[in-house]
């Protein structure tokens, strides 16, 4: 081509290359350079355009048929390739998925297994550190707490029976005896109600305190803001009625507000306070001492043994002193159980000078904004 844009063509040749502006513009201009793919009379030809030093431009064309075919065996194999890997991968992926889901299959069936038979006494066997071992002694500590709710459950149910039995039986023998009643003595006739309203009320409390042992730690629903103070003063005015001059009692509370339950809590505080009069000796003194949420009562009577120490608060136990007095030996399980419930805790030891010393916590105390109420001696 020339550098006035005409195209010369070599001797013999059949046809032509297709001349576009930018080729005529090298040609112009003597230099440059650039490729292109063209198609000519069905061929497709790579075409080279390079400027010369005189002017005008040379172009070169070599045909690409090799090379595409070349290409196109190269597409088929990777296509094919690539379909064998994409099958590869689903076989491999299906046969890794289930070789990872055979462990959760297991631990499916192992837990439908025990659902089934409600056998709280089976565990899941944990292999490994890996997620599902963690998910598997979660369900196993799971199971612990159940089986030691549904065991605590039995043992009270077991226990309560127990109990109920004697006042139920006294009840009942000295029912049949009502019919005889015409021919004892008025005396004895008067006896005998007296014991049955005494087995009553015995029979009464021990349900009553069955019932609150059942609803478990667990912080109830209605809360509400407890002068904790006043209401260890109420009790302590209550008792002191009860007990006329028998016991003295010496309280001093100071200013307590706590988020609570107030029927739980005048139980707990009850059965202290009940607990310290039934083992003070005639004439004792009983001291109760509020601070800082923590209630403490000491009577001065024998105190504990001490291999009575470790089982003060649990449910039923009644120390060997204990056995011909009356009660059900739940009153402070009770208070452990509201203390619980509220966050606290509850302690038991001997005073340094004699008597037994029990303490309650009842849980974070509130700021009191109103004024202080001065502590009251009894």
């Amino acid at each position: 081509m020339t550098s006035s844009g005409r195209v010369l063509r070599p001797p013999g040749a059949s046809a032509s290359l297709p001349v576009e502006d930018r080729a005529r513009e090298i040609a112009r201009a003597g230099e440059g350079s650039y490729l292109a793919d063209r198609d000519v009379d069905g061929t497709h030809v790579r075409v080279l355009t390079r400027g010369t030093a005189n002017g005008g431009a040379v172009q070169v064309a070599r045909p690409l048929d090799e090379i595409d075919h070349q290409l196109s065996r190269l597409l088929v194999a990777l296509a094919v390739l690539g379909a064998v890997g994409v099958a590869l991968g689903v076989g491999l992926g299906a046969l890794v998925a289930r070789t990872a889901l055979v462990p959760i299959g297991r631990f499916t069936s192992r837990t439908e297994k025990l659902s089934s038979q409600l056998d709280l006494s089976q565990r899941i066997e944990v292999v490994g550190d890996d997620e599902l071992a963690r998910l598997a002694r979660s369900f196993n500590t799971t199971l612990d707490a159940l089986e030691s709710a549904v065991e605590a459950q039995r043992h009270l149910v077991a226990d309560a029976s127990h109990e109920l039995r004697t006042p139920i039986a006294s009840l009942r023998a000295n029912v049949q005896n009502l019919e005889d009643a015409e021919r004892l003595p008025r005396e004895e006739r008067e006896k005998m109600r007296a014991d049955i309203l005494e087995e009553l009320d015995e029979l009464t409390s021990l349900v009553g305190d069955v019932v609150e042992l059942a609803k478990g730690a667990k912080p109830g629903e209605v809360q509400d803001d407890v002068r904790l103070d006043q209401l260890v003063e109420d009790l302590v005015v209550r008792a002191e009625r009860r007990a006329g001059s028998e016991v003295d009692i010496r309280v001093s509370a100071e200013p307590t507000l706590i988020r609570g339950e107030p029927e739980r809590l005048s139980r707990a505080v009850s059965n202290l306070l009940g607990n310290a009069m039934k083992w003070s000796p005639p004439g004792g003194l009983v001291e109760v001492e509020l601070t800082g949420a923590v209630l403490t009562v000491r009577d001065h009577g024998p105190g504990f043994r001490e291999e009575d120490l470790p089982h003060v608060f649990e449910r039923f136990y009644r120390a060997p002193a204990a056995r011909g007095m009356s009660g059900s030996g739940l009153g402070l399980a009770i208070v452990q159980q509201a203390a619980d419930a509220h966050g606290g805790f509850v302690e038991a030891a001997n005073a340094p000078d004699g008597g037994a010393l029990l303490r309650a916590g009842f849980g974070p105390r509130l700021k009191l904004e109103e004024a202080p109420v001065p502590a009251r001696q009894a």
